[in-house]
């Protein structure tokens, strides 16, 4: 009965760890325009916004998403807002690339086509300590939005311990 019991506990423990390490889904909003929306979104280290980008570091961000059409490639583009300024945040090329970034699926993606795609995004050192909007948005190659959503985060220098 004790080691049923011990078992239990381990178990939940295993189970709050790997949650810690990339969280539960996070809230985010809809982009606008009627873009889709992603069924989930994952922040490591984060699980309730805004999410802490740290820098020196790169943010990890996973996206469930459903296929809303069939696609030969994907590119990610992020828009950052912060201090009233809208500007685009240009990835290095092989991130933007999201077809490298596919976790259970391929390029070319099929319509109706259950997708998790990673983000890793680089926090540089010589960003400033702001709160921002991120916008993150998959298209395909003629610009057509497969996932869309805005995360609340800020940049900071060390992530707050809980």
């Amino acid at each position: 009965m004790a080691i049923l019991k011990l078992s239990s506990v381990l178990s939940v423990l295993l189970l709050v760890a790997t949650t810690t390490v990339m969280g539960a889904g996070v809230a985010t909003r809809a982009c606008s325009g009627g873009r889709p929306a992603p069924t989930e979104v994952r922040v490591e280290g984060c699980t309730v916004p805004p999410c802490d980008l740290v820098r020196g570091s790169d943010a990890i961000m996973d996206m469930d998403f459903t296929a809303p059409f069939a696609a030969d490639t994907l590119r990610t583009e992020v828009v950052a807002t912060a201090l009233g300024v809208t500007a685009p945040f240009e990835l290095p090329a092989d991130r933007a690339a999201a077809c490298n970034w596919l976790l259970n699926a391929q390029c070319p993606v099929s319509a109706n086509e259950d997708i998790t795609y990673r983000l890793s995004m680089p926090v540089l050192l010589i960003y400033p300590r702001v709160s921002l909007t991120v916008e993150i948005n998959l298209v395909d190659d003629a610009g057509q939005s497969l996932a869309c959503f805005l995360l609340d985060a800020r940049v900071v220098s060390s992530r707050a311990l809980v």
